[in-house]
């Protein structure tokens, strides 16, 4: 429709009027390539191929990682060489890669994207990259990432939205509060994957017991519930989201068990299990029973995935929501958006598909988990890199790759393979 009139045609004063589309994105990067001199290179969108001759310090780490084996281990293999790609870049200038013009982020420092306004630090995205990291035994790699976080923490313990690679803040939007409760979770997801305790504590310490506090001070409300807060949809919201408060809860049930393993995590070990109840509690009063983006929404979202397994345990009501999550989110390409309510400009998004199939692949649902896989490796770029969009004629689309789907898409192979050797 356009303003009303059918979207055929519109005819003022003998004119027709073509009926409105939205653009269709396109694609702005093939891949990454990390040359032998260490500088990463943009591929071209035409790029068909991947490069195989890798950068040292990149074979080395993926030497030494602990890939699944089977069906997916080609597309892990491809995934995690991407992130290495994207972790602590000298990111060559796109428009001219080999003037010698770059800009050189700082050990641990994960870009979200290749190029353009893509080529920041995300909290977020790095919390899932440090936990990918940890899933394949490269437990160096993901305490750098989680690190290099620490180094960009406020005062109070929370985050900003994102930083540019001296880490500043780029532009004026919002802080997002879920940064916090994605630091803790990581450091949690780098405990329970064998990392040490006393590492743990001497390398980021300080900067987990001011998550925690900010954490506590956020929940410290009426509600028991965060502020409204932009989270992964970088819109700005009035009421409060799954995906802030999904973040905050997961981040105080880490807490718990980084306390429970001897670490000074800025509060008492009983006054976070008594806060985790509670919030645990104020979530089901205040989403159930729609679980919806918003608080007394049901309009689906792709933080569904965030209140059960593999996260924590399902909250009351979530599983008969999380059943039909992807049908209701489902594009024509087949992939998902970012949620139920987002614009209908048929685009599937690739970081919410591969959240989705990490949840299927926790919650047992193997054949959805690898139906998703499937999907994610058929739509990769030429180059084999795993873009953030698919448009709805199935052809990929923005920056490619893309740090969050990488790290999400090697976390469900590992789920797949961990339990059910697939």
């Amino acid at each position: 429709m356009l303003l009303g009139i059918p979207v055929a045609a519109a005819v003022v004063g003998g004119v027709a009027l073509l009926p409105w589309r939205p653009p269709r994105p396109a694609l702005l990067s093939g891949g990454v390539w990390v040359r032998g001199d260490g500088v990463a290179v943009v591929l071209p969108p035409e790029q068909t191929g991947r490069q195989t001759s890798l950068a040292p310090e990149i074979r080395r780490n993926l030497n030494a990682a602990t890939l699944p084996a089977g069906r997916w281990e080609e597309l892990a293999r491809t995934a995690l060489i991407d992130l290495l790609s994207l972790t602590g870049p000298v990111l060559a200038d796109p428009g001219a890669p080999d003037s010698g013009t770059a800009t050189r982020f700082p050990s641990g420092g994960v870009v979200a994207g290749p190029v353009s306004i893509w080529r920041y630090v995300w909290p977020r995205d790095a919390s899932f990259a440090a936990a990918a990291y940890a899933a394949v035994g490269l437990e160096a790699q993901a305490l750098d990432v989680l690190a290099q976080l620490a180094t960009l923490q406020r005062g109070d313990g929370g985050f900003e939205a994102r930083y540019t690679a001296t880490g500043v803040v780029p532009d004026d939007r919002p802080a997002q509060s879920d940064g916090a409760g994605w630091f803790l979770w990581a450091a949690g997801r780098l405990l329970a994957d064998g990392a040490d305790a006393g590492e743990l504590g001497k390398r980021l310490g300080v900067a987990l017991a001011r998550a925690c506090v900010f954490l506590l001070a956020l929940t410290d409300t009426p509600s028991h519930l965060p502020a409204a807060s932009p989270d992964y949809w970088e819109v700005e919201e009035r009421t409060v989201t799954l995906g802030t408060a999904a973040p905050t809860l997961l981040g105080l049930e880490a807490a718990v068990a980084l306390a429970a393993a001897g670490l000074n995590v800025g509060a008492d070990a009983e006054l976070l299990e008594v806060r985790v109840t509670t919030v645990r509690a104020a979530m089901e009063r205040g989403f159930a029973p729609g679980w919806g983006r918003h608080v007394r929404g049901n309009d689906v979202d792709a933080a569904i995935a965030l209140v059960a397994p593999p996260f924590t345990r399902a909250l009351d009501g979530v599983a008969a929501v999380r059943d039909g999550a992807v049908a209701r989110m489902s594009r024509p390409a087949g992939g998902v958006a970012p949620g139920e309510s987002w614009r209908d400009d048929g685009i599937s998004w690739t970081p919410e598909t591969a959240l989705l199939a990490w949840s299927a692949a926790g919650l047992g649902r193997d054949e959805e988990a690898r139906t998703l896989l499937d999907w994610l490796e058929a739509h990769r770029t030429d180059a084999g890199a795993l873009p953030e969009k698919v448009r709805a004629d199935g052809l990929p689309a923005g920056p490619a790759p893309l740090a969050w789907t990488c790290a999400l898409v090697l976390l469900t192979a590992v789920e797949l393979h961990r339990d059910r050797h697939q």
